[in-house]
């Protein structure tokens, strides 16, 4: 029993000395063949580095073809008439009539809109018309005798006159000596007074010059008025404008007769450029741009909410680019063909929804299509061109 565990003894110790003379071999080893070899692992390490750096930048770019392209601005706006009047009174008295001036009213060119009660100056024109014929039968006798070839005019004019039509128009004197005769024997006063008394009766008739509805009633049939009170709103129908905001640094590219496309939900409407504001908005600094509706859909109202995109000018020789690939102040990234990335700054013409309109890049450039995060100018990159 002695000596087994004598053995054990023995042979473990043999062991532990043979380990450890292995583990000092390989060690001393180990060392030299570092020192000897430390300069060539050293640039196996960086040239490893450098290989596995070059293989992780890979980024997404694009080639640059310009072409001619049309420009788009959106913007929004309200729709308003062409014509939005108030209608005043330039005569006193009462409002008298079967017809409605309440707001909604539809009416149509020509129609009454509303009278004022004229039995006064009716009468006082008819009075003084009256006058006059009589003024007119008093000198047709002189005139058949002095200038005989001058009557028969000065009889039809006499004729013509009625008290339900407005007078025509006084006949033309064809002599000094006739021009004189006339004003000497006050027929021309007398029919010019007439004809002021004539004009100012047909105030007293208001008609609408254009299609159209009221949108808002300052009084009503059976009211007393004064002269300059207002009495209705009215807007031209189907005739509509609207007032969009561009930047200061798109106004330029906008001109008269540019094409708009109006959209509200599924709605469209198309329409023209008809003015172009020469101020800037104060409060947003943008500057004002009218656009007349080419449209009588009954869809379009006065009031309406519409977005809007300006088809501008043609611009040559321009590229569309990604707004995701440019940062800090309008700059860009491009590869060069060493595969190395450069920053360059861009000119932006227009904007595009995602896109800018670009007129300073290069055909052929390969551009950065994607945003890159802590990545330095002259960093080598493998492009993926799409």
């Amino acid at each position: 029993m002695k000596i087994r565990k004598l053995l054990i003894i023995i042979v473990t110790v043999l062991i532990l000395i043979a380990f450890s003379m292995v583990s000092s071999i390989s060690y001393n080893m180990g060392v030299t063949h570092g020192v000897t070899n430390a300069e060539t692992i050293r640039e196996s390490k960086i040239t490893d580095s450098l290989i596995n750096e070059t293989t992780i930048k890979t980024v997404n770019a694009i080639k640059i073809i310009n072409s001619d392209i049309h420009s788009e601005i959106k913007s929004s706006g309200r729709v308003v008439s062409l014509n939005n009047i108030t209608i005043t009174s330039e005569v006193g008295g009462k409002i008298n009539g079967n017809f409605s001036i309440k707001k909604g009213t539809n009416f149509k060119k020509g129609d009454v809109l509303f009278k004022i009660k004229n039995t006064e100056i009716k009468l006082l024109v008819e009075a003084k018309k009256s006058n006059f014929m009589n003024l007119i039968s008093n000198n047709l006798a002189d005139i058949k005798l002095d200038y005989p070839q001058e009557y028969i005019k000065w009889d039809n004019f006499f004729n013509s006159i009625s008290f339900n039509t407005p007078i025509s128009k006084l006949p033309e004197t064809t002599t000094s000596k006739e021009k004189n005769f006339i004003i000497s024997r006050g027929i021309m006063a007398e029919y010019l007074s007439l004809k002021s008394d004539e004009e100012k009766l047909k105030k007293y008739t208001i008609k609408a010059t254009f299609d159209g509805v009221i949108t808002k009633s300052y009084t009503d049939v059976g009211a007393n008025i004064n002269m300059g009170s207002p009495i209705i709103d009215v807007i031209r129908k189907g005739e509509m404008e609207i007032e969009l905001t561009v930047n200061t640094s798109e106004i330029n590219f906008i001109e008269i007769g540019n094409t708009v496309h109006f959209t509200d939900n599924n709605n469209k409407f198309d329409g023209s450029i008809t003015r172009k504001g020469s101020f800037v908005n104060q409060n947003t600094q943008n500057i004002s741009v009218f656009a007349e509706i080419n449209s009588r859909n009954q869809l379009l109202y006065n009031g309406m909410y519409l977005e809007s995109i300006i088809k501008t000018k043609k611009n040559k020789d321009v590229c569309r680019i990604s707004r995701r690939s440019i940062f800090s102040d309008n700059k860009i990234f491009t590869i060069n063909s060493n595969n190395e990335l450069e920053v360059k700054s861009i000119n932006i013409i227009s904007n595009k929804g995602n896109n800018v309109i670009v007129d300073n890049i290069s055909n052929n450039t390969i551009v950065v299509s994607e945003p890159l995060i802590n990545i330095k100018e002259g960093t080598i990159v493998n492009p993926v061109i799409k």
